[in-house]
């Protein structure tokens, strides 16, 4: 049985805790999210959309790291008007990651704002579907990494392949009660 002040320091631990998860879930300002599609064989189309979370002014100019061995035939298929994409392929020989930037010609994203339409389409080498990937916001002018992070997936698993999960691990549990039942009989 728990005392008054073991209650107390749990309740301490659990108050601590929940203010820290939500300063680290404040230190990324800016939210880079995306759905993939398969568009025949292993090639995809990604949809970014980016959010400019606390910035105090506007995003102008951003960053998405392709993993060298995972990607490659990188094409930016879709822009937002007055936005200049960049694409530099991941290159084995320097070893090197690709990249596709894009750059404001005007404005960029207000703080609080968020804008869609970014869209690449390329090879996916890897096992399933493309996951996250790396990000940096950049200052068009100095070039310094303002921060970084991890773009995040929309795309949610389909009902179907959800209920299936569900259900195998439903058996396996059952399985596990009727096994664990006969030993202790």
């Amino acid at each position: 049985m728990k005392t008054k002040s073991s209650k107390q320091h749990t309740v301490s631990r659990a108050i601590l805790f929940l203010l820290l998860s939500g300063m680290i879930s404040l230190a990324n300002a800016t939210t880079i999210t995306f759905d993939v599609s398969n568009i025949g064989g292993n090639t995809w189309e990604a949809n970014y959309t980016v959010t400019n979370d606390t910035l105090g002014f506007d995003l102008e100019e951003f960053s998405v790291v392709f993993e060298l061995g995972l990607y490659e035939n990188i094409v930016a298929s879709a822009t937002p008007v007055d936005w200049d994409p960049l694409v530099f392929q991941p290159d084995s020989a320097l070893p090197d990651d690709g990249l596709y930037d894009v750059l404001a010609l005007s404005g960029g994203i207000a703080s609080g704002g968020t804008l869609g339409g970014f869209q690449v389409q390329f090879d996916f080498l890897g096992a399933g579907a493309p996951g996250s990937q790396a990000f940096t916001v950049v200052d068009p002018f100095t070039f310094d990494n303002l921060e970084g992070g991890l773009t995040v997936a929309t795309t949610v698993i389909p009902l179907p392949a959800a209920a299936w999960l569900f259900v195998g691990g439903l058996s396996i549990l059952v399985g596990f009660g009727k096994k664990s039942r006969k030993c202790h009989q």
